[in-house]
């Protein structure tokens, strides 16, 4: 368990950090009547769109886009599912990868009749890492009938709480669970309308602390002060207090996500070296990860590399960093490493259809959308608020892309620890190899 002033530190960085600008949060609550708490924890980082600038959304599959979906029981029109997601900036090929994931499986419920003979809509929005953007999506959506919104992996926080403030399933990636769908620590209670599927803040930084406790003399943590980072954050520093142990460094570094403008991380190389640190989590963008990595071999150094769930997502940190690259340490979904048939068809319908590979934030939206169906399916059709909360509160062993899958009241994240592996980027290859067991 997460103690109380682990909790509280965790809530004063979202209290400074969350949000662009006070006058953000005050333009969200002015225009939604948003509660303050909800605005607070916006994960959005550095400058970024207007407050007030709304993206122009899209809507994709069943009989047209902009149909309305029933939030009652049986109805007979269209489902409307949304999608918020920052299709732009330091995240935006996450983003995409949810959006296209998202699409995929509406195309395939909806070819294979749709559910109690009710297609599936789908409509999206880009929030460009805006908590503020994002709230007013998630209420426009709700409004035009959507019974379920997958997303934020930029806004978690800002469309969690618009979940609970709604009551209205948010499901998908959702900021990568951790502290915005846990926020009192990852053995209580979950917030009751959120979802997280897919990569989880607390299992990818326990799995960063297994491998620094078992390799490392001295570890440095640098991370962004969301929720996205906090849950990284908090996860390795529970690890090393369970063993007796203490982290030498750990810095909260300002990046700026709308962008994906590196930042000057010259000063925390000084620093780590002067904290006998050996080894370095770099919990920051893959953009700004790379650039750490030149930085630190331009000046000599030579830590060992530890990152987040986003170091081997995608090959943006690869391609960046090149040959120095090498050694970095990583984690993916061990499932993801022994595709079955149906994620091997998957990926190569993802390839043929969008021309770039599949990531596992394809990968989770796809199972987040395909369960909300089979829920609305077992359900008989009903998809008003409450009937989809119990149904998804009720998944047992769903055969997903991800893994075979399980939810209940207190288990709304679909990964922990154990279902990862540890992994190894060797530049040589261009590949991300296991580690092995002496390692």
């Amino acid at each position: 368990m997460l103690r109380t002033e682990l909790r509280s530190r965790t809530a004063a960085k979202r209290g400074v950090m969350r949000g662009r600008s006070a006058a953000a949060c005050l333009t969200a609550i002015a225009v939604l009547g948003l509660a303050a708490a909800g605005c607070g924890s916006s994960s959005s980082n550095g400058g970024g769109s207007s407050p007030g600038a709304t993206p122009a959304s899209s809507a994709s599959g069943g009989s047209g886009g902009g149909s309305t979906g029933s939030s009652g029981g049986g109805g007979k029109g269209s489902i409307l599912i949304g999608t918020i997601a920052g299709t732009t900036g330091a995240y935006g090929s996450t983003g995409v990868a949810m959006v296209n994931g998202a699409k995929l499986a509406v195309q395939d419920i909806n070819a294979a009749g749709g559910i109690s003979g009710r297609k599936f809509n789908l409509t999206t929005a880009n929030d460009n890492a805006s908590a503020t953007v994002a709230s007013q999506e998630y209420q426009k959506m709700v409004s035009n009938g959507a019974v379920a919104i997958t997303g934020s992996g930029d806004t978690g926080p800002a469309t969690a709480a618009m979940s609970g403030r709604l009551q209205i399933p948010d499901i998908g990636v959702v900021d990568d669970a951790g502290i915005t769908v846990y926020p009192k620590g990852p053995s209580q209670p979950p917030l009751p309308w959120a979802w997280s599927f897919g990569l989880n803040t607390f299992a990818w930084g326990a799995k960063d602390a297994e491998y620094a406790l078992k390799n490392c003399k001295s570890l440095a943590v640098l991370h962004d002060p969301s929720t996205y980072g906090g849950g990284g954050d908090d996860a390795i520093k529970l690890a090393y207090k369970n063993a007796g142990k203490s982290i030498a460094l750990d810095e909260a570094i300002t990046e700026n996500w709308s962008t994906g403008a590196t930042v000057g991380l010259t000063s925390e190389l000084n620093k780590i070296k002067s904290a006998g640190a050996d080894c370095v989590v770099v919990w920051l963008t893959p953009q700004d990860t790379a650039a750490f990595v030149q930085a630190m071999h331009s000046a000599g150094d030579n830590f060992t590399i530890l990152g987040n769930d986003e170091i081997n997502a995608d090959n943006t940190f690869a391609n960046l960093a090149g040959a120095q690259a090498d050694g970095a340490i990583g984690a993916t979904i061990t499932s993801l490493m022994t595709p079955s048939a149906a994620l091997k068809d998957f990926m190569k319908r993802y390839q043929a259809e969008f021309h770039v590979a599949a990531t596992p934030f394809a990968e989770a939206t796809y199972d987040s959308v395909k369960m909300l169906a089979q829920v609305i399916k077992d359900n008989g059709g009903k998809t008003d608020p409450k009937s989809l909360q119990a149904g998804l509160n009720g998944v047992k062993d769903f055969p997903g892309l991800t893994g075979t899958l399980t939810l209940s009241a207190t288990k709304h994240a679909t990964i922990d620890e154990s279902q990862l592996t540890a992994v190894k980027y060797v530049a040589a290859k261009k590949q991300w190899v296991p580690l092995t067991s002496g390692q």
